[in-house]
């Protein structure tokens, strides 16, 4: 029987583009960066790291003023002027070659790329309706898993010709992105007139006590997700696996792209979201913990693959919920801070991964930052799953039965959202 793909409407599959080539375009330059700005552009590694970590703060910075941003002049506009920030950072690479002048280029690019992702989550949360959430960002996550597949491919073949081919065919993703979202989206409601003008200030959020503490546990989740692209390929390089590591990334990314969307609608229908992050978070913990017993690439890909079962539950969900929890005049704002805890769990995760494995080598006890992941990831889970009892969050985000006119049925409908 052929696939079906869900009615998400016109604006969301533009939007679902958008994530495939955002993603496709950062992953061109990933594994390239740090070269070319080594042996290139001939920065000292502690300059090279510096020039990096100026784009994560620009992201953070951009990804919080985005949504704010978005809900006060619109999320077209938003998403537009961060793509072509995006686009002008990544074309100035080829011509600048002080530090400095690369330090504020990537700030550029950063601040960019920032400010898009707040608008694009919310669009897609505004664009479907209740029941769909989840099952479009899981799509979402479909979307940028083929970016990151096709991305690196792609982008060898342009740094073989040259690194301004690289840097120009990026630049040309995101400008043509933002041509397009020019003609193909739709101009979101602004302004006074708007029914869902702001009614609400943006300091409410910081009140919200449900969405803090949802947002609290999220940054130990991120931390721990960053543990496979930072983690993983240092525990292959100690059993000698090093050489396949790559493998691992383009199987865990077909694997999620075959199982993504079969996995939401059966997670949707049977849990609860904050109950679907509770076993999301059990699934990576175990996941993590076991690469503790790996003595080969099949034991790495056997734990990355169950790891990636654990981001299916709780990608999608941590989004949907955010927009849930969200009113509509203020979701643009509320997913900005969901994108500033991710890259602040993210930025944890990095930090305190890297000390846990030099610490494990020092102490010569290799196991140590795993067993620990697999505590937290328990830890996390039984969180979350108290959570589920919490009527201030719960509440907001529990299915409720009712009877399906004409047929007898109890189908599931979400919660009328706060007000």
């Amino acid at each position: 029987m052929p696939m079906t793909l869900p009615r998400l409407g016109t604006q969301v599959w533009v939007l679902l583009a958008g994530v495939l080539f955002t993603h496709l375009g950062t992953y061109m330059l990933l594994p390239y960066l740090s070269i070319i700005f080594s042996t290139e552009k001939g920065l000292s590694l502690a300059r090279v790291g510096l020039v990096l970590g100026a784009g994560s703060v620009a992201y953070l910075s951009g990804s919080l003023a985005g949504g704010f941003i978005a809900d006060r002049l619109g999320k077209k506009t938003t998403m537009i002027a961060g793509l072509l920030m995006r686009a002008a950072g990544l074309a100035l690479f080829i011509w600048m070659g002080s530090w400095i002048a690369l330090f504020v280029t990537n700030l550029l690019a950063g601040v960019g790329s920032g400010l898009y992702m707040p608008g694009a989550k919310a669009g897609i949360a505004s664009s479907v309706t209740e029941g769909n959430k989840t099952t479009a960002f899981s799509y979402r996550g479909i979307a940028a898993n083929i970016g990151v597949t096709v991305g690196p491919l792609l982008g060898t073949f342009l740094h073989n010709q040259s690194s301004a081919s690289l840097f120009a065919g990026a630049a040309f993703v995101y400008l043509g992105l933002a041509v397009a979202h020019v003609f193909l989206l739709t101009k979101d409601c602004v302004g006074a007139n708007c029914p869902e003008a702001p009614k609400t200030k943006f300091s409410d959020m910081f009140t919200d006590r449900p969405f803090l503490v949802f947002s609290f546990a999220t940054i130990f989740v991120w931390a721990l997700f960053t543990q496979f692209s930072l983690a993983l390929p240092l525990r292959a390089q100690q059993i000698q696996a090093a050489h396949n590591i790559g493998m691992i990334w383009t199987i865990t990314s077909i694997v999620l792209i075959a199982t993504q969307s079969t996995a939401t609608k059966l997670f949707t229908k049977y849990l609860h979201p904050l109950s679907a992050m509770a076993l999301g978070m059990l699934i990576l913990g175990v996941a993590l913990g076991t690469v503790a017993f790996s003595h080969s690439f099949w034991h790495l890909l056997a734990s990355a693959i169950l790891f990636t079962i654990g981001e299916m539950l709780i990608m999608p969900t941590s989004d949907a919920i955010v927009s849930d929890l969200s009113r509509p005049e203020t979701i643009s704002a509320y997913f900005g801070v969901a994108s500033f805890v991710f890259g602040a769990g993210e930025a944890l995760g990095n930090i305190g991964g890297g000390r846990l494995m030099q610490v494990a080598v020092d102490r010569d006890f290799l196991a140590m930052p795993w067993i620990l992941y697999a505590v937290v990831g328990i830890v996390l889970a039984v969180a979350y799953f108290f959570m589920s009892h919490w009527a201030p969050l719960a509440k907001p985000l529990a299915p409720v039965l009712e009877e399906s006119v004409g047929t007898g049925r109890l189908v599931g409908k979400k919660k009328k959202q706060r007000t």
